[in-house]
């Protein structure tokens, strides 16, 4: 529901009807520097910025050497970071804690560390006395706590920023995919369509669900991503996803319509909006929390392994591909006109923001302004109108009825478009 706010002595409140124009995007193949067989398994971009980002991956499906690639301009174009002659190094997972610490995890099971962007990597064995198999997912929370899973040898956390790393006190094996719900609540997927939650960081694991074809040992829950601690999605083989809003107390099975997909990675805008990337290369969407699901994007040769957007709604699909691996790229909603002059003119703060944000402008005395947020995907999610009392004008607006997100806010006056600046909400 639209939310609408009283400010200052204006009594009466109408709906402005946004008037610019919203320019749909789509998904783009971007070019990659290498020439060969790349498999990309993952990809990442450090929170607080969207222009440099890294994605990680291996020559081959198993013991293969490994590759990193680096964009500086928001993904439009990549550059070959780091590559490895030794067999082993395949990189499996991917994560950076801001632009210059990284992490990577291999096919060997071993954890190379950044501290300067990828310019130099320093490579250890998180258990020397256990084979971990290929470390296949990485997540941080913040830049002292962490968890990663292993294929072998199951869950490590963290407290120290990636300094050591202890074996989960409660584990399970065959894990592909983890990813944190707050601070403390975490879940992990893997063989057998089961999933795990833990409450205490990662150190302590109960079984939450097991999709009905888990009895099959083959069977295995691809992906995971949560919003918050109650609303996630789980992807799995031939179409599946489960969904949850109570935090894993219950699941609901979704199938996407396709004849043989692998849904390997999964991403949540919101609890409507949701996307899903499969093998044969496809990405699907839903905007109605998966009761109906639209393919996006499809090219049947490549895989694709991982989604992720960025602060600003940029999205990001990583894969397979002959010809050096395969990047997909799509681009937030745009509205036309609009100067990036007008992002500085119009203040936002605090950005992100959690519960309100303060806007500050210059305007005329007892002008009659509208305000309006579209999020990422240009939908209208909040309107108002808004009546300078003096040149200076501070306003704030209560976000709690919006989702986590990116989004796009506008002053505009008797329909002609003013002010525009962009702004992020995070729980």
């Amino acid at each position: 529901m639209m939310k609408k706010l009283l400010f200052n002595s204006l009594l009466t409140i109408t709906v402005f009807l946004f008037t610019l124009t919203i320019q749909a995007q789509t998904w783009e193949s971007i070019e990659t520097p290498v020439s060969t067989n790349l498999i990309l398994h993952d990809i990442s971009f450090p929170a607080g910025q969207d222009l440099v980002g890294y994605t990680g991956g291996s020559n081959v499906t198993y013991n293969g050497k490994g590759k990193i690639l680096k964009t500086e301009d928001g993904g439009e174009t990549w550059d070959l970071l780091w590559e490895s002659d030794v067999n082993g190094t395949g990189v499996t997972s991917i994560y950076f804690q801001s632009t210059l610490i990284g992490f990577a995890g291999t096919m060997a099971g071993n954890l190379m560390k950044t501290i300067d962007g990828g310019s130099t990597w320093t490579s250890t064995d998180i258990d020397a006395g256990q084979d971990q198999g290929e470390l296949t997912d990485l997540e941080f929370y913040d830049e002292n706590n962490g968890a990663l899973i292993s294929l072998w040898n199951g869950i490590y956390i963290t407290s120290d920023g990636g300094d050591t790393w202890t074996e989960a006190s409660t584990n399970y094996l065959g894990g592909i995919d983890l990813c944190y719900a707050d601070a403390t609540t975490l879940f992990a997927v893997g063989g057998e369509q089961k999933i795990y939650k833990s409450t205490d960081g990662g150190d302590t694991w109960t079984f939450s669900y097991q999709g009905p074809n888990g009895q099959m040992e083959l069977w295995y829950n691809l992906g995971v991503f949560f919003i918050d601690a109650d609303n996630g999605i789980v992807s799995s083989e031939e179409g599946q996803t489960f969904l949850t809003d109570d935090g894993g107390d219950s699941w609901t099975l979704n199938t996407i319509p396709t004849q043989f997909g692998l849904m390997h990675g999964a991403w949540m805008m919101d609890i409507d909006h949701i996307y899903v990337c499969a093998t044969p290369g496809e990405v699907f969407y839903t905007e109605d929390g998966g009761t109906v699901w639209n393919s996006e994007y499809y090219d049947f040769e490549p895989s694709y392994y991982k989604i992720k957007f960025t602060d600003n709604g940029t999205g990001f699909v990583c894969g397979s591909g002959a010809n050096g691996g395969t990047i997909l790229r799509k681009v937030p909603a745009v509205v036309d006109g609009i100067d990036e002059l007008e992002l500085t003119q119009l203040s936002v703060y605090p950005n992100p923001a959690k519960d309100v944000i303060t806007l500050s402008f210059e305007g005329n005395t007892n002008e009659l302004y509208n305000l309006t947020i579209l999020s990422s995907l240009g939908k209208l999610v909040y309107s108002q109108e808004y009546q300078s009392i003096s040149g200076k004008n501070e306003i704030k607006i209560d976000l709690n009825e919006l989702a986590e997100g990116n989004y796009l806010i506008s002053i505009d006056k008797e329909n002609e478009h003013i002010l525009t600046n962009r702004f992020q909400i995070i729980r």
